[in-house]
């Protein structure tokens, strides 16, 4: 019975807008037809967006918050990156660092009970939404999309702004990821035999 009467509800609320929508003064009645005009729109364009052309791109609190959101996104991709591909390197500047956490040919079953793919889930989400917190490897996955997409949606609220804006917005945040990406990814590709 849900079934019917909630497509029913909606369905019933979005033909309301619309026909309540339609400015009924414009209905013209002629004999035993209606003859309808085209309705006004709601919101008339008076103007066109203006963009204002006089503002310098500058280094201000939201640039400084997105950047270092994407310094941080650069470092645990790095770190990662570090991680899965020169591990050596980071057991020398780490020697009593936890392989069972830290590397990702091991780490990976920390999110099965004992270690055991064939005896399920460690706990509830541990496979999936939750499988940050079984190995650093997946905690630093984490990490870089959360800051990547806090910083995203920072940006959505920037108005129109220039095109040359943009471009400097682009080397900025590029230089922002790359910075954090090397900062920890250059060491440990440093010290890797």
């Amino acid at each position: 019975m849900k079934l019917v009467i909630i497509p029913t509800l909606f369905f019933s609320f979005a033909t309301y807008g619309q026909i309540s929508s339609i400015d009924l003064s414009h209905h013209i009645s002629a004999g035993n037809s209606m003859v309808q005009t085209q309705p006004s729109p709601a919101v008339t364009a008076t103007a066109d967006i203006k963009i204002d052309k006089s503002k310098k791109w500058k280094l201000d609190g939201n640039k400084r918050i997105t950047g270092a959101l994407l310094l941080t996104a650069g470092l645990a991709k790095g770190f990662n990156e570090g991680l899965q591909y020169k591990y050596n390197g980071f057991e020398e500047i780490f020697p009593k660092a936890n392989d069972q956490w830290f590397y990702p040919t091991f780490s990976y079953n920390n999110k099965y009970k004992d270690n055991d793919p064939t005896k399920g889930p460690k706990f509830p989400l541990s496979t999936s939404a939750l499988v940050m917190f079984t190995d650093q490897y997946h905690l630093n996955n984490f990490i870089h999309r959360a800051a990547l997409t806090a910083a995203l949606i920072i940006k959505i609220g920037d108005g129109k702004k220039p095109f040359k804006h943009y471009v400097y917005d682009v080397l900025y945040y590029t230089a922002c990821y790359q910075i954090g990406f090397q900062a920890i990814h250059m060491p440990i590709a440093a010290r890797n035999l």
